[in-house]
């Protein structure tokens, strides 16, 4: 079965909206399965996901920015060479990877940066933090996709400015804003 999730109703609705499934499912090998549903905003509304990840036994979650911040900052305190350059590739990955053409694109959602092989240099960091490196890459492709498709007039950097701090190691309250979004 498809993962699935109950959306929240908007303050004041009294209807519940129907469930939404996934038009997507990443498998990884410790079976977590990361969700891609479809969105409703962004610059071209048919082009926006919303990512969701369930790790197995546990709940479906939403992934913050904050919590692979996080998680890539105890990796850096355990091994912080390999880390840094596992962040510049992440960041270098952001000019490569552009949003979803289509509709079509986005069920196919192709993750082409992040294969097992173009990862697996990186593949010691699993043994610090919480997550896995193919769950950290996966997760920012398809946030850069969603980043992407934001209004040429007001493009969204928030990844590409956030991955900036961390590869230029910018203080701690500098990089928790970023990925929190307050500052």
């Amino acid at each position: 079965m498809a993962m699935n999730y109950q959306p929240r109703r908007k303050k004041g609705e009294i209807v519940s909206l129907p469930r939404k499934y996934a038009v997507k499912e990443i498998r990884l090998g410790d079976g977590t399965v990361i969700g891609v549903f479809e969105g409703n905003r962004g610059y071209i509304k048919d082009h926006d996901i919303l990512i969701k990840y369930q790790e197995r036994g546990k709940r479906i979650r939403t992934p913050k920015h904050i919590h692979w911040v996080i998680d890539l900052l105890i990796k850096k305190e355990h091994n912080k060479e390999l880390t840094l350059e596992f962040m510049k590739y992440l960041r270098d990955m952001y000019d490569k990877v552009g949003a979803f053409t289509s509709k079509e694109d986005r069920t196919r959602c192709e993750l082409k940066e992040t294969t097992d092989e173009k990862l697996e240099r990186f593949k010691e960091l699993n043994n610090y933090g919480e997550y896995k490196i193919d769950f950290i890459g996966h997760l920012i492709e398809l946030m850069i996709k969603m980043e992407k498709n934001t209004s040429p007039e007001k493009p969204a950097r928030v990844f590409r400015e956030l991955m900036d701090a961390m590869i230029d190691e910018k203080e701690i309250f500098v990089v928790v804003s970023k990925a929190t979004q307050i500052g």
